[in-house]
Order: C-alpha cells, then structure tokens, then sequence
C-alpha cells in the first residue's frame, strides 16, 4: 500500500520525495483547485514553488478519454520521463484521472495525491484504483495502480462549500457501517464539523486500507465496499443526464437506503439498519430532491463493471457483515422501489 502522510508530517513527505531524486515534478490540477488549492499547496510547501503544472477542466462531466488524451498531450509538452513525479492535487475525479494517466503514460510514471475535498481524502486516498467514465458508465476503462504517496491535510477542506463536504460524509458513514456496530452508533450522530477533524478522517482512512489491504484486486473482501454503490452509481449516472446532476456522496446515500431494503428482503437484514440511514440522510441531506424511477436507472445497472449476466450487490446482513457477489433479481428491484 501506499504512504499516507498527515498534516504535521510535511518534512517527512518532502524527504520521502527527495529520496526519490527525480528529473522532474509536475502538479496536475483542475480550474478550481489551480486557483484555490495550488496557492495553499506552494505555501505549505514552499519547494514547490516552481513546478510545473497541467490544468484539467473541473467536473464530472470531464472524466473522460478525451481529457485524459489531453493530460497526456500536455505531459508530451512538459517532457515527463519515466523518472518524472506527478502531483495530483484535487478531489476524487481529477486524482482518479491524474492516476490513470500517469500509470498509462510512458507505461507508467510515478504519482501521489493531495486530495483536496473530504470524498477524496476518505475514498481515493487508500484504493489504488484509477479510471475514467466511458459510454455513460462510471469508472468503465481504469486500472489498479497505487499511488507512491499521499498527502492528506484538512485545510483544503476550507476551500469547499457545505455541499462539497457532505458528499463526503457519505462514504465515512459507509466505512462505520462496514466496520463495527461501535463505529456506526458513533459515526451516524456526527455533526458536518466532526466528520472534518483529522481525527475522524484518520480513522475512516484506516477502515478502508484494512480492507484493501486484504483483497487489492477486488476479487473478495474489497467488494463489501461497494456497498450502496450499485444502486448509487446507476442513479447518480442518470442524473448527469438531467438538469440536476447529483454529487456521488448524494446518490450513495440513496443507494444505501434502497440496498437495505433489499437486504431486509433478501438477508432478512433488520430494518433499523435502514431506518437510522434515512434519518442520518434527513439530518445530512435534507435536501436532496432527485425524482428517478427503476426504468430511468435500470440501463446503468445492467452495464454496472461488477455485473455480468446477473445483478449482483455487496448487501449488508448486518453491521460489519456484508454479503458480497448477492445476485438481486428484477423483482426484488422493482418491490425496493414501491416499499421505499
């Protein structure tokens, strides 16, 4: 796995990347964080004052093969060699991205990320896993590739508005829910302010990696973390079709609620599990006011990478227990939408 570094660690992190001795560093970042970000970044560090950087545009809608072709051109520009660092300083699409083109580049180059919003610091941070969106899928084309480092300091966390930040309590709460019945009871009356502490953020960090740390490939364990995700990333697929894109952490929260429901049909998994997710989503994200139906999301479902022939779901039977590879059948979707 790779080195995380925490604020307080700044003088390890540059010696671990002077260590490395590198020919040269390039800071690849989007328009937001090359104004708001890069500025907090340079002074933290003040060696990186004269690096390099490509500018990416900003958004989900950009995480495609045709902005990774530009990164690409531009890395051609800037001369990155094979002994060449890319920082990639951003939330979870921009370090997703920096990642896979840095490891497809030159057939692999270097890099670590300084993710910039609370999703990215909690998620992208421990995976190993890059990618892009491709014929409306998400993370369709990608591979695994971890990153040599990361840097996570929660000041970039002031750049962000309250949305931004909710959408990142959403895999926290998922992480408590995978984790113990003690990190749930704890994580589910977080108030916006303490899922931001470092603390906090060290702990969901440190779920995760234990996970990864059994199942890299994602062939067993690493699975359980997709729970709520099948159903939320095929919502959140089709609401970049609509006038009202929802942010991931927005679309995960409701596909944890709708998976429960199906886990209380399928796993006989109890009800409160479901019932403490819909009031966390009250008290977090009252207002999310997203119409969808089992027709709207049911093409991204069947094109989901971890289905085949079958629908299969990471459904929770009960706190800390999940059931991965859980073959869900059309029925038992469509009785989720008419309970819910």
């Amino acid at each position: 796995m790779n080195n995380i570094f925490y604020t307080g660690q700044e003088v390890d992190f540059i010696s671990f990347i002077e260590s490395k001795k590198y020919e040269s560093i390039c800071v690849l970042v989007d328009a937001k964080t090359n104004g708001f970000c890069l500025p907090i970044l340079k002074n933290v560090f003040p060696s990186f004052e004269n690096v390099s950087s490509i500018v990416m545009p900003d958004g989900e809608v950009n995480k495609s093969i045709e902005i990774v072709q530009l990164i690409w051109s531009e890395m051609l520009a800037n001369s990155i060699s094979r002994n060449s660092l890319i920082i990639n300083l951003g939330g979870g699409v921009l370090t997703d991205m920096g990642g896979f083109a840095a490891s497809t580049f030159k057939r692999g180059v270097d890099f670590l990320n300084i993710p910039t919003t609370l999703l990215a610091m909690v998620d992208a941070s421990a995976g190993g896993k890059t990618g892009i969106n491709f014929g409306g899928v998400k993370n369709c084309i990608g591979s695994f590739q971890t990153s040599i480092a990361t840097y996570i300091n929660p000041i970039f966390l002031n750049t962000l508005s309250s949305r931004q930040l909710l959408n990142g309590t959403v895999e926290m709460i998922k992480h408590a829910l995978l984790k113990s019945d003690v990190a749930w009871d704890a994580v589910k009356n977080y108030s916006l302010h303490e899922f931001m502490s470092i603390d906090k953020i060290k702990q969901s960090i440190a779920i995760k990696q234990f996970i990864v740390e059994q199942d890299f490939n994602d062939n067993g364990i690493r699975q359980s973390l997709n729970v709520g995700h099948t159903i939320g990333h095929a919502i959140e697929s089709y609401s970049y079709q609509t006038n009202t894109p929802l942010l991931h952490g927005e679309a995960i929260i409701l596909g944890l609620i709708h998976e429960q429901l199906i886990a209380e049909s399928i796993l006989n998994t109890d009800s409160k599990i479901r019932k403490e997710l819909i009031d966390v989503k009250e008290r977090l994200f009252a207002n999310i006011n997203f119409t969808y139906t089992l027709n709207n999301i049911l093409p991204y479902l069947l094109q989901d990478k971890k289905n085949s022939s079958t629908i299969n779901m990471s459904l929770l039977a009960s706190i800390a227990n999940c059931k991965i590879q859980t073959v869900v059948s059309i029925d038992e979707l469509k009785k989720s939408f008419i309970n819910l």
